[in-house]
């Protein structure tokens, strides 16, 4: 066998190889705001928010595949709840703000969406502010795409303490918001 036979085979093994290596998953970056509002979890005595409560979410995603994280920080201005126990030594009274940091690991298949995230809430009171536990959320949307850059998003969320109680499902607990994501 001649050199160039050893390199025109070497070149077409390296061509069939790379024609069947799975296509690299697109990979991007998108900026979301958000709107959401609650109701109130009368037996959730940890939770400083009341029916109609509304918080503004801000988040950075990191999109691969059908799957993203994402990264956020929800800011509620006022709320009707006058104090909140956030643990048995924590009571915050005279709320004025709550901050919620958040993180999502996120699944979209077409238009629909399917994700689990973790939360924690900083109430901010007259006199006291405190960190709440964690707790988990689950959470199923439709995202509708305007463009290859621009998306809104239909999001229902159900929140929960601890995993045995996910089963207590109440639809009258589920929690709606609005997001537009742009991506870059």
């Amino acid at each position: 066998m001649t050199t160039k036979t050893l390199i025109g085979a070497a070149a077409f093994l390296v061509c069939i190889q790379v024609s069947s290596a799975p296509a690299q998953s697109a990979k991007s970056s998108t900026i979301t705001g958000g709107i959401r509002q609650y109701v109130s979890h009368p037996e959730d005595t940890a939770s400083p928010f009341g029916d109609g409560d509304v918080s503004y979410l801000l988040a950075y995603e990191y999109h691969e595949a059908k799957a993203y994280w994402q990264f956020g920080v929800s800011f509620t201005p006022n709320t009707t709840m006058t104090s909140v126990v956030l643990n048995a030594q924590s009571i915050v009274p005279n709320i004025e703000s709550i901050v919620t940091p958040q993180i999502r690991l996120v699944f979209e298949e077409n238009l629909l969406l399917l994700g689990i995230g973790v939360l924690k809430h900083y109430v901010q009171g007259k006199e006291v502010n405190h960190w709440s536990d964690l707790y988990w959320e689950l959470e199923a949307g439709l995202h509708v795409p305007f463009s290859s850059t621009l998306e809104l998003r239909g999001v229902a969320y159900y929140s929960f303490r601890e995993w045995g109680d996910v089963g207590d499902f109440d639809a009258s607990q589920l929690e709606f918001g609005l997001e537009v994501a742009y991506k870059f």
